[in-house]
C-alpha cells in the first residue's frame, strides 16, 4: 500500500465505526485487524431513549459508577452524542411502538437498547457491509508505529517484518490488555499492543491499575469457560447463591465491582464452589430465557446444562482495562503535558478517562459507537489538510 490518508488500526467496533467516519468524510483509508476483539459480543448500549431518561441522569449515573475517577468532559460527549444513534440504528421495538429495554448495572432507569440481542456482530456486519471497497483492509497484528518528520506520515509495521505502508493520520482501536490473563472473557488478542505503539510516540497515560471484572464469567462446564453471562438477568429475578444454598448478594443494582467483591468474599470465606459460585436464573420468566436469553439458552444447553432449571457456576473475571492512552473530547492522544500528538487519534478501550474506576454495564458499546466517529471523523479532517 502507498500513502493512505487514515490508518484505523484494529478490528473491533470502534475501529470500523472510525474508517466509516473517515470514509464518509471523503479520506482514504487502511484498516489493520488481527480479530474483532470483544465486538461480536456487545448484546446492549445504553441509548437515554425513555421518557424518564435524560442525558444529564445518563451523566449522573455514569459519573457516580467511577467513583470520582471519569473525566467529565469525555463522559459528556459519550452521553450527549450516544442519544443520535436512536436515529442511526433500528434499535428492537415493543407493539407498541417503544423501545425494548434492559436494565443495565449501574444504571438508574433501563437504558439497554439492542437489535436482535446483538448489537456488536450486527453493527459490524453493517458497516463492514457497506465499506466493502472501500477500505483497504490489512490482516495481521500491528507491532510499531513511527513518525516521519520529513514526511509527516506515519508508518506501521507487522509482526517482526518490516515497514507496510504509510499514513497521513492514525485512528488506535486496539482495544484493552485483559486478554492477558489467564482466566478472563477476552479474546487473546487484546494484550495493550495499541498503548505501547503510542507510549512510545509520547502519548501519555492513566488509570493503568484500573481493571473491572466481569461478575459472571462461566467457569463450567470447560467448553464455556471464560464465557460471560449477561448480568441484566439480576432485574429479571436471577439470583446469586453459595455452595450452601444461601442467598448472598443484598442489593441486586450494585454496581458490577460490588457484586465482584461480594463474590470474592464468600470463596475466600469458603463457601464458594468450585472457585466460585452460583448464579440462578431458574426465576426469570421463561418467555425472557427464551427471547432476550435466547444465546445463553443455547450455549448452555450445547453443554448439556438447562439454565431454566439448573444455576450456572460462574466467578468474576477481567473484563475492562479501565485505563488507558489520555485524550481530549476530540479523541486527540495527548501528551502528558496536556498537548495533542498530532495526526494520533484513539477509540474505545484502549484510551482511559470515560469510565473512571467502575464502568456501568452497556456503556462499551456506546463508547465505541460513539468516539470511534468522532475519532474517523476527526482524523480524515486532519489528513485533508483540516484541523
Amino acid at each position: 500500500m502507498g500513502v493512505t490518508d487514515v490508518l484505523v488500526i484494529g478490528g473491533g467496533l470502534a475501529g470500523w465505526r472510525a474508517a466509516e467516519a473517515a470514509v464518509n468524510a471523503g479520506a482514504s483509508v487502511a484498516l489493520v485487524a488481527n480479530g474483532a476483539g470483544n465486538s461480536p459480543d456487545i448484546h446492549a448500549i445504553n441509548v437515554p431513549v425513555r421518557e424518564d431518561d435524560s442525558v444529564e441522569l445518563f451523566v449522573e449515573d455514569t459519573l457516580k459508577s467511577g467513583r470520582g475517577g471519569c473525566e467529565r468532559a469525555l463522559v459528556e460527549v459519550l452521553c450527549r452524542e450516544s442519544v443520535k444513534l436512536a436515529d442511526e440504528f433500528p434499535f428492537d421495538r415493543n407493539p407498541d411502538g417503544s423501545y425494548k429495554l434492559l436494565q443495565p448495572l449501574g444504571c438508574s432507569v433501563p437504558r439497554c437498547v439492542s437489535i436482535d440481542h446483538r448489537i456488536g456482530a450486527w453493527a459490524l456486519a453493517k458497516i463492514r457491509r457497506e465499506l466493502a471497497g472501500r477500505v483497504e483492509v490489512v490482516k495481521g497484528r500491528a507491532t510499531a508505529l513511527s513518525f516521519n518528520s520529513q514526511r509527516s506520515t506515519f508508518s506501521f509495521r507487522l509482526g517482526d517484518g518490516d515497514a507496510a505502508g504509510e499514513a497521513r493520520s492514525v485512528v488506535m482501536a486496539t482495544g484493552g490488555w485483559c486478554g492477558k490473563y489467564d482466566f478472563s472473557d477476552n479474546p487473546p488478542e487484546l494484550r495493550g499492543d495499541g498503548i505501547d505503539m503510542a507510549v512510545r510516540l509520547g502519548a501519555a497515560t492513566r488509570d493503568m491499575d484500573q481493571v473491572q471484572y466481569e461478575p459472571t464469567v462461566a467457569l463450567a462446564p470447560d467448553r464455556l469457560r471464560g464465557i460471560p453471562v449477561i448480568t441484566t438477568m439480576l432485574f429479571e429475578g436471577a439470583t446469586f447463591h453459595n455452595k450452601d444454598g444461601d442467598e448472598f448478594l443484598a442489593d441486586k443494582h450494585a454496581n458490577k465491582d460490588e457484586i465482584s467483591r461480594a463474590i470474592f468474599a464468600e470463596v475466600e470465606a469458603g463457601r464458594g464452589a468450585g472457585g466460585g459460585v452460583w448464579f440462578d436464573a431458574t426465576k426469570v420468566p421463561a418467555e425472557l430465557l427464551d427471547s432476550v436469553y435466547i444465546d445463553t439458552v443455547k450455549r448452555y444447553a450445547a453443554a448439556g446444562v438447562d439454565i431454566h432449571r439448573e444455576p450456572m457456576l460462574v466467578a468474576p473475571a477481567p473484563h475492562t482495562s479501565l485505563g488507558g492512552l489520555v485524550i481530549d473530547a476530540k479523541c486527540r492522544v495527548l501528551r502528558a503535558d496536556g498537548t495533542p500528538i498530532q495526526g494520533l487519534f484513539a477509540a474505545g478501550e484502549v484510551t482511559g478517562g470515560i469510565h473512571g474506576f467502575n464502568r456501568i454495564g452497556g456503556n462499551a458499546g456506546t463508547e465505541t459507537l460513539v468516539f470511534g466517529r468522532i475519532a474517523g471523523a476527526g482524523a480524515a479532517c486532519l489528513a485533508k489538510g483540516g484541523r
